[in-house]
Order: C-alpha cells, then sequence, then structure tokens
C-alpha cells in the first residue's frame, strides 16, 4: 500500500512493493529513501526532494535566511518570527529535510547500506536482514545502489561520509566493505559443472557487469584454460533483456551442455526455459547453476545448484563492523562461501 501524507512523504507499508519501486526512486534524483519501522513491520519511506529552498521562505516571511536556517536547525528564535517562518512554511510546502540535517551534524541513528543492486534478491534478502538488525539496535538503515555503474562507483570513491557506510559486495576503498572471494566462486563452481558435464560449458552474463560477476568470470575462463576447454561467454543487454531464441540457438550452434549463470536469478530463468522444452522432447537437458543461492533456487524443480554466500553471516559481520566503526580501520572483509550441489547439475 502506497500513501502520500500531508507533509509529502511518500509511506510504503508493503515490503514487496517497496522493493519493486525502490529501484525506480533510487534512479532519480528526487527521492531520499528511507527504512523506519512501524511495529514490527518495516514502513518504508520515500522523502521527496523540496524544490523550495530557504531563498523562498525568506522571500515570504520576510525573515533573514539565518534567522531561518537557526530555527529549521532547532535553535533558538523569537516565538514571534517562530511563528512567522511557520506559516511560510505551510503556504510554500517547504520540506524540512531532517534526514539531510542529521546526515551533515553527524548525530543521527542512521546506518547506510551501499549495494550494487537490487533487482537480485540476494540483496533485497540483505537490506531486510541489516534493517531487522538495525531496528533491533534503534537505528535506521538508509540504502543506496550503485546500479552497478562504474561512473556510480567513482562517485562514491570520492565522497566523504558523515555516518558510517557499509558497502555489501562491492570494496571501495573509503569504506568498509564486506564481499565473497568471487574468483574462487567461479572457479570452484566451473569445476563442478564440467565434473558432470561431457560437453561444452558457457557463462551467462551481462554486457556491461558489476565487479563481482567479473570476478566469477576471471574463475571460470581460469579453470577452462588450464584444463583446455573452450570457453564460451554469452552476454545480453540489460537494457533490451535477454532474447531466449536468440541464446537456444547460440546453445545449439557451439553444442552447450551446461550453463553458469551470473546469479540464481538469471540461472532459474535459463532453467525454466530449457527445462519447458526438455519436457516437451523438443531439446535436450541443459544443466545449469548460479551464484546467491537465493530461496527459489531451493524452491525450483530441479532444485539448483548454486554458491552460498551466506547472507545472515555477512549482514551479521557487516553490523558488527558498523558498530566498531570508529575502533575499526576502513578495510575489506572476505566472507566465506560454499558450494552448494543440487540435482540442477547432476
Amino acid at each position: 500500500m502506497i500513501q502520500k501524507c500531508k507533509n509529502n512523504e511518500i509511506y510504503v507499508t508493503d515490503y514487496i512493493l517497496f522493493i519493486k519501486i525502490l529501484k525506480l526512486l533510487l534512479t532519480k534524483n528526487a527521492f531520499n529513501i528511507i527504512i523506519k519501522q512501524n511495529g514490527n513491520l518495516p514502513k518504508m519511506v520515500a522523502y521527496m526532494k523540496s524544490n523550495i529552498t530557504i531563498l523562498d521562505l525568506a522571500r515570504v516571511s520576510g525573515v533573514s535566511k539565518s534567522t531561518i536556517s537557526r530555527y529549521l536547525r532547532g535553535e533558538s528564535v523569537s516565538k514571534t518570527k517562530a511563528e512567522i517562518i511557520e506559516k511560510a512554511i505551510i503556504k510554500t510546502g517547504y520540506i524540512r529535510n531532517n534526514y539531510a540535517q542529521l546526515l551533515r551534524t553527524s548525530k543521527s541513528n542512521f546506518i547506510g547500506v551501499l549495494v550494487p543492486d537490487i533487482d537480485n534478491p540476494f540483496f533485497t534478502n540483505i537490506i531486510k536482514r541489516l534493517d531487522e538488525l538495525a531496528f533491533s539496535d534503534g537505528k535506521t538503515l538508509i540504502i543506496k545502489t550503485t546500479m552497478s555503474q562504474l561512473d556510480r562507483e567513482l562517485v562514491v570513491e570520492d565522497m566523504n561520509f558523515t555516518i558510517p557506510v557499509i558497502s555489501i559486495d562491492k570494496s571501495f576503498r573509503n569504506l568498509i566493505s564486506i564481499t565473497t572471494n568471487n574468483y574462487r566462486n567461479g572457479y570452484i563452481l566451473t569445476k563442478h559443472v564440467f565434473k558432470h558435464t561431457k560437453g561444452e560449458v558457457m557463462f551467462f552474463s551481462r554486457e556491461k557487469e558489476s565487479n563481482s560477476v567479473k570476478e566469477r568470470i576471471r574463475g571460470y575462463f581460469t579453470y577452462c584454460k588450464e584444463f583446455n576447454h573452450n570457453i564460451y561467454s554469452y552476454k545480453y543487454n540489460r537494457g533490451l533483456g535477454v532474447d531466449f531464441n536468440h541464446l537456444k540457438n547460440y546453445v545449439i550452434n557451439h553444442n552447450i551442455e551446461a550453463v553458469i549463470a551470473r546469479n540464481d536469478n538469471e540461472a532459474i530463468k535459463i532453467q525454466s526455459f530449457f527445462n519447458d522444452l526438455y519436457y516437451k522432447n523438443e531439446f535436450p537437458r541443459i544443466r545449469v547453476a548460479g551464484f546467491d543461492n537465493i530461496r527459489l533456487s531451493r524452491n525450483i524443480l530441479p532444485r539448483l545448484t548454486t554458491i552460498d554466500q551466506k547472507i545472515e553471516e555477512m549482514c551479521d559481520l557487516a553490523y558488527d563492523k558498523y558498530k566498531n566503526h570508529k575502533k575499526d580501520k576502513i578495510k575489506t572483509y572476505v566472507q566465506n562461501s560454499e558450494l552448494i550441489i543440487r540435482e540442477s547439475t547432476l
């Protein structure tokens, strides 16, 4: 459910719906995204940035900018001027951006989490877990995504944060970062797939990839070169989506018998497509594997072989580093992963 209130906040009380619109909101420069709590349930709030400034308040009220600024910071001003400023705020629709103020003063209970993507259920599960930890500690979670785009990552590298920010699955020199050894993960998953496949194995990814997926691809390449296997790298354009007929023809033309996908989300789509053809006796069986061990990977049939990046342990480590951010040096922490072998590759 979405409800727009008088103070120009958008309240999203349905978690699934929030996740669907979160990506859109984060791509716009008109919103600051914060997760709050409403009882036992998360209350999602998208604060719309106001076009009304202190200059507008000064013009409407006749009160000086410095006095208005003091009033908005909670400092003492005369009762008369406070009433005039309040009337101007109501008249102009000015939004008190407590979010920005708290960030500037560094006196907030905010914790920032930076993720490369929210399309992947792996990251939405991370957000849920960190929100649980933050709520139990009386903190508020702020989410930001780089959308796996290099230009956004470069901006992050140059930012000076006044609140503690944890980066998940991407290492930044100026942030405490929690990652996994994606190179190793790509290598051991490739080794497993080739062990159970006589034919060719390809890696399925996007044309423009996050650093974590690039490392998985590098692990695949390394194993193939070490054991003289052919390398097949299928890439699709994220904006255009996957052309499954083109993918089918690629698999046929290169005698592909197994696909390693960039993550579980993509692997499940590929497995569903080829399994449908297989059960219609229109195509041979294609083995599929992914990364992340999302919930659906163990609920579909056949169950998906994957790499478990241990979300709960990753989040617990991230939150521990947040709580000790004044004592800990900024560095990257590597979380252990585990190969989960299921029926999709056997």
